[in-house]
């Protein structure tokens, strides 16, 4: 009997210690490749660029059967140079710290993407919809006809675990403890993303809102008069809504749709004017208006054979932008991608891309010009 009570004892302690271990797993990816690109009147230019090369640890310690602590960390770099990302921000892509437990699921505290961002631990919104998931920059991915979210500091997010097929996911960025909002990441934000999967379809929508707030005097040329200035520091929130799916057709063949609506969006690839209003800025956060519209983009991944995979995809923006001197700006875009990858090994990948956009109207100068061409042979080795 006492020996049975001694086991028993000796099972307990030595489970109390399994929990108590922590798991440290370092990953990453370094991904170079030469690129060609062709603006109108211009020559074209071939570069070496680095596409998002980063390094991270994932970290957690189980507490019991339930609850579980765990820590992201995440930094990039630029794989050409070895130069940090974001000068002076040691973990600029995530520093989260969270809990986790089976039945709730995880919710975390720190700098993080939005719920419905691309660079989330916590995204279930646009990365699901996307056929090129992120890779390659918004000439390839879905951010080059869907305004995305971007990273926000001093956020909280929520994730569910999956209930019948369900997941929901909300985050709130609290902002800065700094007096500068002019950097759009770093505003008070909401996001909501929900999907839901039954067989081979999953539906995703979700939204989200910046509330800006507004820009210090200080922020505006001294030849601004105060009216004009009070005007243009008093930003409107920035809202989106998408809606999209992921459908596995066949084995073989992944079908991808998203739609958006957007209003006084200011983060919007290509359509960044500059407001001189503003001293050293060269985006929209000067002016009260972001850009409003609407996009579409589908896609599709098509496995050619067992380590040859074809991604191809198509986008189209209607947008409008009401500049800081009230003059009304239109623009529209189309886009097509596509890609080959090849996998050497499950870690090492080489690809070749091209890539065409069209721009209309005032979004031609932001854009660099009318048509653009680009094309890039890469390799990428995840760790």
């Amino acid at each position: 009997m006492t020996k049975l009570k001694l086991t028993a004892l000796l099972a307990c302690m030595l489970s109390s210690v399994a929990y108590a271990d922590t798991d440290v797993k370092l990953y990453g990816k370094v991904d170079l490749a030469m690129q060609y690109m062709k603006a109108p009147g211009k020559s074209a230019v071939v570069s070496m660029e680095n596409q998002t090369s980063r390094w991270g640890l994932m970290i957690k310690e189980q507490l019991n059967a339930d609850w579980a602590v765990k820590a992201y960390l995440e930094a990039g770099f630029s794989a050409d140079t070895g130069a940090e990302s974001t000068a002076g921000v040691a973990f600029a892509r995530r520093s989260i710290l969270a809990i986790y437990n089976d039945k709730i699921g995880e919710i975390g505290f720190g700098r993080m993407g939005t719920v419905q961002s691309i660079s989330s631990p916590y995204g279930i919104g646009l990365p699901n919809i996307d056929p090129f998931r992120t890779a390659y920059g918004p000439a390839y991915e879905i951010e080059g006809s869907i305004a995305g979210d971007g990273r926000v500091n001093n956020a909280i997010a929520w994730l569910s675990n999956k209930m019948s097929g369900l997941r929901i996911g909300v985050s709130y960025s609290l902002g800065t403890d700094s007096d500068d909002r002019t950097v759009p990441q770093n505003n008070r934000a909401i996001s909501l993303a929900v999907n839901y999967e039954v067989g081979p379809l999953l539906i995703d929508f979700g939204g989200s809102q910046f509330r800006w707030g507004k820009l210090p005097a200080s922020s505006f040329s001294k030849t601004m008069s105060k009216a004009d200035a009070a005007k243009l520091g008093n930003r409107k929130n920035s809202e989106e809504y998408f809606a999209g799916f992921r459908l596995n057709a066949t084995d073989s063949t992944t079908l991808y749709f998203a739609a958006q609506y957007m209003k006084n969006w200011r983060t919007f690839y290509y359509w960044m004017p500059k407001n001189e209003a503003v001293k050293g800025d060269s985006t929209t956060a000067g002016n009260q208006n972001g850009v409003d519209g609407w996009g579409l983009n589908l896609g599709f991944r098509q496995k050619l054979s067992g380590n040859l995979t074809w991604v191809g995809a198509a986008g189209y923006t209607d947008a409008s932008l009401k500049t800081a001197q009230g003059i009304k700006e239109n623009g529209e875009r189309l886009r097509f991608a596509t890609a080959l990858e090849y996998s050497l090994t499950k870690r090492t990948s080489v690809y070749a891309t091209a890539a065409y956009g069209r721009n209309y109207g005032q979004l031609i100068k932001y854009s660099g010009g009318k048509n653009l061409y680009t094309g890039m042979v890469g390799m990428a080795h995840w760790f």
